[in-house]
C-alpha cells in the first residue's frame, strides 16, 4: 500500500513548517524528495535518506557531512514509522546543533498527519463500500446473496436481522457529494446500520430494528438531531422487514410515503409509511373524471372552495360539528347548509358513513394527482 504520496508529503511539510520556521523535506521509501518547501528539491534523490532508511535511525549531518552525499544539505534526517514500519523521511534543514530540540516534535507531527490520512481513507473506503451494498440491496437487480454476505461480515453487519428503509432528501437541491452529513449521522447510528448515498443524492439508512419499542426510541432522538442539525431535510420511513434482501420494499414505500405525504402535509418534514397507508394504497388505483365524477363536479361549482374546505375540517373532526364550525369560524346553520350543498352537488351525503368515505377517497385521489 501506498502510504506517502506526493500530495500527504507536500501537506505534512506545510503543516510541520508552521511549527519550526525552517525548511522541511519528505522522502519517500525510496530516499526521494516528494514534498519539500523548496519546490526546486523535488524528485531530487536524498542519500542522507537512504542512509536512515537502512539503519532505520535519525543521521544528522553537518556541513562536512552533507557535502559529501548526493542532494543533501546540512540538517536532522528522521524516519517516519506507520505500524512500527519505516515507511519514508522527515528532514529539517539547518544545522543540527540548532534544530535538535525540535526535531522528535516534526517526526511526531509528520506520524500523525500520515494516521490521520491512512485512517481517513480507510473510513472513506467502508463508506463507499456501504454505499455500494445499499444501492444495490434497493435496486431490485438480482444479487450475489454469498457476495452480499461476505462483504457485509467484513463490515460487521448481520445479513438476518430486522431492519427499516429511512430516506433522507433535500427540500431543495443540496449538494450531498461532500459527505458531512454521512459522517455526522454516523454517532446517531449503530455498528448494525448500513448508510449509502444514491445516484439522486439521497441518503439511505438501513436502520437495524431490535424491536418496537427500541425503534420508536431511536426515531424520536432521531427527529430531535435532524431537526438540529439540519432543518432542510425530509425523511421518509418504511416498514420493518426481517431480512436485509427484503429492505427493498420499505424503501420504495419510505419514497411513497415522502412523495404523498408533502402533497398532503407539506409542513411537514418526517413521513413515516404507517401514517400513509391508505393514501399510498389508494395512490396506485386509476383517478378520472369518470370515476370520481360527483368530486370533480364539486370543484366546479366551488369557485372559492369553501365547501371542499368544510368537507376537508369535516373529515378531520369525524363530522363533530361543534369542532368543525369552530375551526371554520362559522355558525352551525352555515355549516349545515354547506353540507347539504355538498350533498345537493354531489348526490353524496357528508353525513352517511359509506358516502362520506366515498368523498374522502375521492378528494385523495384529486389531491394525489
Amino acid at each position: 500500500m501506498l502510504f506517502l504520496t506526493h500530495e500527504l508529503a507536500q501537506e505534512i511539510v506545510e503543516r510541520t513548517m508552521k511549527i519550526l520556521n525552517r525548511n522541511i523535506n519528505v522522502m519517500n521509501s525510496e530516499g526521494i524528495i516528494i514534498g519539500s518547501g523548496d519546490q526546486t528539491r523535488i524528485n531530487q534523490l536524498h542519500a542522507g535518506a537512504l542512509l536512515v532508511l537502512k539503519n532505520e535511525e535519525s543521521i544528522e549531518l553537518d556541513q562536512v557531512k552533507a557535502s559529501e552525499m548526493k542532494g543533501s544539505r546540512p540538517g536532522i534526517n528522521l524516519p517516519i514509522y506507520f505500524n512500527n514500519q519505516p515507511v519514508g523521511v522527515i528532514g529539517i534543514t539547518g544545522e543540527p546543533h540548532e534544530i535538535q530540540n525540535y526535531a522528535q516534535l516534526v517526526k511526531m507531527a509528520a506520524e500523525l498527519v500520515l494516521e490521520q490520512s491512512v485512517l481517513l481513507d480507510r473510513v472513506q473506503w467502508k463508506e463507499r463500500l456501504q454505499s455500494e451494498i445499499v444501492n444495490q440491496l434497493i435496486s431490485g437487480i438480482q444479487m450475489n446473496e454469498n457476495g452480499i454476505r461476505e462483504r457485509l461480515e467484513f463490515l460487521g453487519v448481520n445479513l438476518s436481522k430486522s431492519r427499516v428503509a429511512v430516506v433522507l432528501k433535500q427540500s431543495t437541491r443540496i449538494d450531498f457529494s461532500n459527505h458531512k452529513i454521512i459522517r455526522a449521522l454516523r454517532y446517531e447510528l449503530s455498528q448494525e446500520d448500513l448508510i449509502g448515498v444514491t445516484i439522486n443524492d439521497g441518503i439511505i439508512i438501513l436502520k437495524n430494528v431490535i424491536n418496537e419499542i427500541d425503534f420508536r426510541s431511536w426515531l424520536s432522538l432521531f427527529k430531535k438531531w435532524i431537526n438540529k442539525y439540519d432543518n432542510t431535510l425530509v425523511i421518509g420511513i418504511g416498514f420493518v422487514v426481517d431480512d436485509l434482501l427484503n429492505v427493498k420494499s420499505s424503501f420504495q414505500y419510505a419514497k411513497r410515503a415522502i412523495e404523498i405525504g408533502q402533497k398532503l402535509q407539506p409542513e411537514k418534514c418526517f413521513y413515516h409509511y404507517e401514517e400513509y397507508q391508505l393514501e399510498i394504497s389508494l395512490s396506485q388505483l386509476t383517478s378520472s373524471k369518470e370515476m370520481f365524477y360527483f368530486y370533480h363536479r364539486l370543484i366546479e361549482h366551488d369557485k372559492n372552495g369553501e365547501l371542499i374546505k368544510t368537507l376537508e375540517i369535516y373529515i378531520e373532526e369525524s363530522g363533530e360539528l361543534n369542532k368543525v364550525a369552530e375551526r371554520l369560524f362559522i355558525h352551525r346553520n352555515t355549516l349545515r347548509y354547506r353540507l347539504e350543498r355538498i350533498l345537493t352537488i354531489t348526490g353524496k351525503d357528508p353525513k352517511n358513513m359509506k358516502d362520506v368515505m366515498e368523498l374522502y377517497i375521492a378528494k385523495l385521489l384529486n389531491d394525489l394527482t
